[in-house]
């Protein structure tokens, strides 16, 4: 169909509802059909688009939104080295989970990747660095440790891991679709 012809349909329809006896009637009727579809639609879309959740045995703690390739940091202090250490991941390309790209640290020990195997393996300016890790995660669980300090940075937002979750306890994160997200949670251990 045309522009033109749409048009013309359109008017006829208004033109035609104008000439009934109850038009005002139906002319509520089609206006209100339309605003409710209208709503449907919003809100299916938005329900639909995708968040980072962030869950502890209390409750949800974070509500992000997020989108294919949002980064997502987390900072925190090593609880035997003492050092600083920043994994570099970032939501995945179907919006189900997160990709750990890279990470950054101080010193060698203990749960601290260093495999060539694993990526790309460099060390520069006191920091090791291991890139194009590309390690996919379904959902992460962090622990807030006495020594720990983390922050998480989702896209531009910081949360400061020890005012958000009670020290020892886990926060679950995970990324789904707004409709999902409530219904998904999880099982936290303490």
């Amino acid at each position: 169909m045309h522009r033109k012809e749409g048009e013309r349909t359109c008017w006829s329809v208004l033109a035609f509802m104008r000439k009934q006896k109850n038009g005002k009637l139906e002319t509520v009727m089609i206006v209100f059909g339309i605003i409710i579809c209208l709503i449907v639609a919003v809100g299916g879309y938005w329900i639909r688009m995708p968040y980072v959740f962030g869950q502890t045995a209390d409750g949800f703690v974070l509500r992000q939104r997020v989108d294919s390739g949002t980064p997502v940091t987390l900072t925190y202090h090593h609880s035997v080295q003492k050092t600083m250490i920043y994994e570099y991941l970032e939501v995945n390309k179907i919006t189900d989970g997160f990709v750990l790209k890279s990470t950054r640290y101080q010193s060698m020990g203990v749960g601290l990747p260093f495999s060539a195997d694993e990526g790309k393996f460099r060390e520069e300016n006191g920091w090791f660095i291991l890139e194009d890790i590309n390690r996919r995660y379904p959902e992460l669980s962090i622990r807030n440790g006495v020594t720990n300090h983390g922050v998480l940075t989702v896209g531009d937002t910081n949360y400061n891991l020890d005012e958000l979750v009670p020290l020892g306890k886990e926060l679950k994160l995970y990324v789904a679709p707004l409709y999902k997200g409530w219904y998904m949670k999880k099982e936290i251990r303490s």
